[in-house]
């Protein structure tokens, strides 16, 4: 995926581990401008693990796949960086 995609979010093949254990499995996620999305499930499958990896926070390693947003690869940018860029968890 590319920056000429034009979404404002797109989470390609994430994989991420947490304390040594890999929480997410190859996650696609597409969330243009203007949508709205809701992530449901039950516990322990994986939601708040998508969000503080999207938001790069500390603990949630990202070890393979990337994370698309406003057209721009961020799957190596801090938590500080992204939340400049307009990406936070309130």
């Amino acid at each position: 995926m590319s920056e000429q995609n034009g979404h404002l979010l797109e989470v390609v093949n994430l994989h991420v581990e947490r304390e040594g254990y890999e929480i997410l499995r190859g996650v696609n996620l597409i969330v243009d401008w203007g949508s709205v999305h809701v992530l449901v499930g039950l516990n322990g499958s994986g939601k708040s693990t998508l969000a503080y990896a999207l938001i790069g926070s500390a603990g949630y390693a990202p070890t393979d796949g990337a994370i698309w947003f406003d057209g721009e690869n961020i799957i190596a940018l801090g938590i500080h960086e992204r939340a400049r860029r307009g990406l936070t968890l309130a």
